[in-house]
């Protein structure tokens, strides 16, 4: 009976130090288990790091890439800033036509080789400053602007300058990407000397001290029309990249536009559009009605502006003014590209002749394209039609890009707005009779084209 419980007791003690070393290897298992868990879910942020770290190095490697090549086919030549307001004692002052003008009153902080990017520039007065920051916030690279600033609309332009380089709250990007020009006529000198305005620059300006600008500028008191093409030639001839786009200030281009541009130029298959004809790459061109239902006002991509289109909030630029004045070769097949990627391709070649010989077209080129005539006003209209001229006289290919697109500032006009009968009579006038016999003589003339 002893012996049988003694071996019960023993069977039964080797049963509970099985158990008890089951029990055990099981806890351990458990703890290694979750210590495994846990290891695995510590490090995987740093798997993550590091396949965003590869990816980023990868974009980074390709956007060199890009930019070797891009620095190959263009072999273009970055100019220098020419800043003469830093070091000199003397304020930097030269004549250009029947204007003075002051050369990178303002300079941008940023370098660019001129293969690097696009410089959009453009033109205007004090009055129309306020379209820089919505400008850059869908073009975030150079722009080059002239304004026109006769009399004491200096001193008016001068402290909204001034305003915007050091109170704004986007002053960081204005001050990166901004060059600005001033000019005024030989006969509309300003009140100071203009080292005076030099001088402004250098002093702390009392943003809480700022006012409004209010009164009638000089040029609206004085009833002087608008010199629109001295100010677009003089922003062109400042940019010191490759390709400009010269524009309006009122026309905001589309999100991502340079990178897709330049992938696009530097690609094999669009390398015949860099040499032989001369071209350009043209943009379509739209107007947005005030209080729109598309996000923040302005279309962000090609399909909000498509949408836009239909529901009539988004018209063709001048489309009641002048609709064939900016509308492009292959425009229904143009509406009908709609890309998920941000890919660009140009849809169709079109020349400046027959139905499209009143064409106005807005694109991207370079500083080899014939100036526009700077006898032409704002007020008179059809400014940039000689220039337009000049191009078809010459056999220009005009490149119509399948997803870029600018859009005016918000606000339709109307054919009422735009008229102005007098004005219109006598530069259409003097284009007809005098630009096109200077054209005749310095260019020939093309079948098809007309001014």
């Amino acid at each position: 009976m002893t012996g049988n419980y003694k071996a019960l007791r023993a069977n039964h003690e080797d049963v509970w130090q099985r158990s008890a070393l089951l029990r055990t290897v099981l806890v351990v298992v458990i703890v290694f288990f979750v210590l495994f868990c846990l290891m695995g879910y510590f490090y995987r942020p740093e798997v993550e790091d590091n396949t965003r770290n590869q990816h980023q190095d990868q974009d980074e490697a390709s956007h060199e890439a890009l930019l070797s090549r891009l620095k190959t086919i263009l072999n273009c030549r970055t100019g220098s800033p020419q800043v003469p307001w830093i070091d000199s004692e003397v304020p930097w002052i030269e004549s250009h036509g029947g204007y003075y003008l002051l050369r990178n009153f303002v300079q941008a902080l940023e370098h660019v080789e001129c293969y690097e990017t696009v410089t959009y520039t453009t033109h205007g007065d004090y009055t129309f400053l306020d379209n820089l920051i919505p400008l850059l916030e869908r073009w975030p690279a150079p722009v080059s602007v002239a304004l026109y600033a006769p009399g004491d609309d200096l001193d008016r332009t001068v402290d909204l300058i001034r305003a915007m380089l050091n109170c704004h709250v986007r002053r960081l990007v204005v001050n990166r990407y901004v060059s600005i020009h001033l000019y005024f006529d030989f006969e509309h000198l300003p009140p100071h000397p203009v080292s005076h305005y030099r001088e402004l620059m250098a002093v702390p300006y009392q943003c809480e001290n700022a006012t409004r600008l209010g009164g009638e500028s000089f040029r609206r008191a004085h009833n002087l029309t608008y010199p629109v093409n001295v100010g677009r030639n003089v922003a062109r001839s400042l940019a010191t990249t490759h390709f400009v786009l010269a524009s309006d200030i009122e026309l905001y281009p589309s999100p991502n536009f340079i990178p897709m541009f330049l992938r696009m130029i530097a690609h094999p298959f669009y390398q015949y559009t860099l040499h032989g004809t001369p071209s350009v790459y043209v943009l379509p061109v739209f107007e947005i009605a005030a209080g729109s239902a598309v996000i923040d006002g302005m279309p962000e991509n090609k399909a909000q502006l498509v949408e836009a289109l239909g529901r009539g909030d988004v018209i063709k630029f001048h489309q009641d003014i002048c609709s064939n004045c900016h509308t492009v070769p292959g425009y229904e097949q143009w509406l009908g590209v709609l890309k998920d990627d941000y890919t660009m391709d140009i849809l169709t070649k079109g020349k400046r002749e027959y139905e499209f010989a009143y064409w106005e077209p807005i694109y991207v080129g370079t500083n080899r394209e014939p100036e526009y005539d700077e006898r032409l006003s704002w007020e008179g209209k059809a400014d940039k039609m000689t220039q337009g001229y000049i191009m078809c006289v010459m056999g220009y290919d005009f490149y119509v890009l399948d997803n870029g697109f600018l859009v005016h500032r918000p606000g339709i006009k109307t054919p009422e707005e735009a008229n102005r009968p007098p004005q219109q009579a006598e530069q259409r006038s003097f284009i007809r009779e005098t630009i096109r016999e200077e054209i005749t003589t310095l260019y020939n003339t093309r079948k098809g084209c007309k001014i």
